[in-house]
């Protein structure tokens, strides 16, 4: 009786070990990783999505005239690097080989983001700022670290306009560590400066450049403008998807006692207030709309990080599988109705 008790014992013991997680998955990774590429050979192959245009006049008329098949190829290789380089500093406790994979399949079941390289360029340099600005934890004097932060950025500036959204947020991480102080401030303020007097010089020495700065201030005067956002029924299932993510990570990490590193909890905290901004941001400037999503996925893909694996098995398993097909739903849905 003993023994048949044992046996039994066993088994199920043997039966709970081998029900695992998809979160933890070993083939997981890979699996969203070829799925990702057959959406994206899919978009690839019937022509969807244009080369939206978020970077000043002179470089408008770059892209202008590159094929859109290396425009798409491109894209992909920008949007893996930014995957890769986000998932290595924005998880917080849990570390999931998947999480750039998520990225990418969100980008690959938008297929209206698909060949936007000029999009994914602002997504690598939006991650490398962010990168940068995580290294405060690990730096004592950070003077040096913020000039170059702010330098970048305000740089990234004579591109893209989009990124005056982020210059001011990027004292708020200072500000959480408490090594924000007069001479940190004025560093930073010093390195956001500095690249407007590099332009001024350049305009002293080479009066011939002055058009391109005109191209600037055009593209800055429509960048203040606000239309309406056009909300598609492929749209309002990702936003359905996005928020099944983003929302039950935020009030779970919200709710949860445990108190894992001080600095991880800080950048989450962070990647969570620049995910809502980046979502207000993007419905009061329209014409940003979709550019502000794209710089949402590394935030996405955290959160998804984050609560996949904090919940039971069989929950995570369902919950998982769920929002992901939520985001191949939309991909149909994109391609049935537009």
């Amino acid at each position: 009786m003993r023994k048949n008790i044992s046996v039994a014992t066993l088994a199920s013991t043997y039966n709970i070990s081998h029900k695992r997680a998809i979160a933890d998955g070993r083939y997981t990774a890979a699996t969203l990783l070829i799925c990702s590429l057959i959406f994206w050979g899919a978009g690839a192959f019937l022509g969807i999505g244009v080369a939206s245009v978020h970077a000043s006049e002179w470089v408008d008329s770059q892209i202008d005239t590159v094929n859109t098949m290396l425009l798409r190829v491109a894209a992909l290789v920008l949007y893996l690097f930014s995957a890769m380089l986000s998932g290595s500093y924005m998880v917080p406790e849990h570390r999931a080989t998947w999480q750039p994979v998520v990225m990418l399949w969100v980008i690959s079941t938008t297929f209206g983001i698909q060949c936007d390289a000029v999009a994914a360029f602002t997504l690598l340099l939006f991650v490398v700022a962010v990168w940068l600005l995580y290294r405060i934890d690990e730096v004592a004097d950070v003077r040096h670290l913020l000039y170059t932060v702010f330098a970048i950025v305000a740089t990234y500036t004579l591109l893209f306009p989009q990124f005056l959204l982020l210059l001011p947020f990027l004292f708020i991480y200072p500000t959480m560590c408490s090594k924000l102080n007069i001479r940190t401030f004025s560093a930073a303020l010093l390195g956001m400066v500095t690249p407007l007097w590099v332009v001024g010089a350049l305009l002293y020495l080479f009066p011939q450049l002055q058009p391109l700065f005109d191209g600037f201030k055009e593209h800055l005067s429509s960048f203040l403008q606000a239309p309406r956002v056009v909300v598609t029924p492929s749209m309002i299932v990702r936003l359905c998807a996005e928020t099944a993510i983003t929302i039950p990570a935020m009030v779970h990490f919200a709710v949860t006692a445990t108190v894992g590193r001080i600095y991880l909890r800080r950048r989450m905290i962070f990647g969570m207030l620049l995910y809502v901004v980046l979502w207000l941001a993007g419905w009061l400037q329209p014409q940003l709309y979709t550019l502000l999503f794209i710089w949402r996925l590394p935030m996405i893909a955290m959160l998804a990080a984050y609560i996949f694996p904090a919940l039971p098995v069989k929950t995570s398993n369902i919950y998982m599988l769920s929002t992901l097909l939520l985001w191949a739903v939309s991909a149909i849905i994109e391609l049935w109705i537009g």
